[in-house]
């Protein structure tokens, strides 16, 4: 079995409202939030959440269209944390979120290593289409892998059979099991044919 962690999770939330980051930016970075707001280079208020400092910060950025989008989870259990959270960020500047509001899994992005070490990495670059590799900027190469015909996810696979992949995609009840059957299907009808000591 392939070994893998979940090093981020990225989701949205769509709320049925409009914000004003304008004066929510204000208000919060007043009020001590950490805050990024710059609308001529992005079009959205970034919020740095403050945690330990074992772990990287979680962030939020903030559309005026109501969508909120969540960046720097590990486990999907830390979602409702996150979501009270902005809800007291939110009631702090007396701005009540709505109860209703949809959940979307936009991104979960795992590290982990295959059963095999020794890849050719380079045979795999020329042998599949749509890869990336070169060695003096990234020491892997990029594959695509379809899981169907509108669904792929991305591996950066390493000589010595680490790998991270980006791309998946998941209902919440078995992220496990989906990730599971992505790593070790790839193991099994890719990495299988390009490790040198089998």
């Amino acid at each position: 079995m392939v070994e893998w962690k979940i090093i981020n999770i990225v989701f949205t939330l769509k709320f049925n409202t409009n914000f004003s980051i304008e004066k929510m930016a204000s208000i919060l970075a007043n009020n001590g939030i950490l805050i990024d707001y710059d609308p001529d280079s992005f079009p959205a208020l970034i919020i740095t959440l403050e945690n330990n400092k074992k772990e990287k910060p979680k962030k939020i950025t903030i559309f005026k269209s109501g969508v909120i989008n969540i960046y720097g989870l590990k486990k999907v259990d830390e979602l409702y944390n996150i979501i009270n959270k902005i809800k007291e960020i939110f009631n702090k500047i007396g701005i009540n979120l709505p109860d209703n509001y949809e959940i979307e899994l936009d991104n979960i992005v795992v590290t982990g290593k295959f059963d095999y070490t020794n890849i050719n990495i380079v045979k795999m670059y020329y042998d599949f289409d749509d890869t990336k590799y070169d060695p003096n900027l990234f020491p892997g190469v990029s594959i695509p892998y379809y899981l169907s015909k509108n669904y792929k996810v991305t591996f950066n696979i390493f000589k010595d059979g680490h790998f991270v992949c980006a791309g998946i995609k998941s209902d919440l009840n078995n992220i496990d099991q989906h990730i599971n059957e992505i790593v070790n299907s790839f193991q099994e009808n890719v990495i299988k044919k390009y490790a040198k000591n089998l």
